[in-house]
């Protein structure tokens, strides 16, 4: 509290009168009056604690709380907990209510920029893998035990990000070779052997790069590496393994958005 301070800054006694209490004030550093004298606030009360997991530190916030509530404050008196782990707890609330809805909304803009582009029910096909490796992404990190950060909260918009750009580029390939006439089991094997090549290469060569993040000392920067690492991972497994069967479903199915060309269709005069 006040008064402690005010002990500390007078040799350890408190003054005994308004004049000696004003003096010692006096000599207080300001931005270390403040954090006691601020306003209407009363008194500070300061604590330290061991280092604590992120569960650990949200159950110990929410103690205090209980244990404010039930010692009801006098009339005209409120209390605040405040500090870094109060604020970065409440910060994590909010990302793990947040996370989700930007998942969805990932989804949701990349769906409909697909179907205004493909215009038929089929474009969800890119889609599909992507639930996947959300899916897989989750799962991961619950096994290895990671906790969500500001950084890997993104996960979820992250691999959508990274995965669509995988399922679309073979999927529109699919489309050029159907618009050639070949069968779309065909167009599917030949879509793989030519993009799943320099896709799975541009993807290594990324994983190669955020690998560097995973050796820092910074649990947060560590954690968001080894995220990234295996959300790249996971969209190549996806786009290489999961959309050709989606794709051979769909295509079956729906068809192709694209008129195909006879074989030896040629320029006529």
């Amino acid at each position: 509290s006040v008064a402690t301070l005010i002990r500390d800054y007078n040799g350890g006694v408190l003054p005994t009168t308004s004049a000696e209490v004003d003096a010692v004030v006096a000599r207080i550093p300001e931005a270390t009056l403040k954090s006691y004298l601020n306003g209407r606030m009363e008194t500070v009360l300061q604590f330290s604690t061991v280092a604590m997991e992120m569960n650990a530190q949200k159950s110990f916030i929410e103690g205090i709380r209980s244990d404010i509530a039930w010692n009801d404050p006098p009339a005209g008196t409120t209390v605040t907990i405040t500090g870094t782990g109060e604020m970065f707890t409440g910060l994590m609330d909010e990302i793990a209510e947040s996370k989700t809805f930007m998942t969805l909304l990932g989804f949701a803009f990349i769906l409909g920029f697909l179907l205004l582009v493909y215009r038929r029910i089929g474009a969800v096909s890119p889609l599909i893998p992507i639930a996947f490796v959300v899916g897989w992404c989750g799962a991961i990190m619950y096994l290895l035990g990671l906790d969500y950060t500001p950084l890997t909260a993104v996960l979820g918009s992250m691999s959508i990000g990274v995965a669509s750009e995988y399922t679309i580029v073979i999927m529109e390939r699919c489309e050029e070779e159907l618009a050639k006439g070949v069968n779309y089991l065909e167009a599917i094997q030949t879509a793989v052997e030519k993009i799943g090549m320099a896709i799975t290469v541009s993807g290594v060569a990324t994983i190669s790069g955020f690998a560097a993040l995973t050796v820092s000392t910074f649990n947060i920067i560590s954690n968001f590496g080894i995220v990234t690492v295996i959300t790249i991972g996971f969209s190549l497994m996806g786009a290489i393994l999961a959309l050709p069967a989606v794709l051979s479903i769909m295509y079956r199915y729906t068809g192709s958005t694209r008129a195909s060309t006879p074989a030896g269709a040629g320029v006529t005069d």
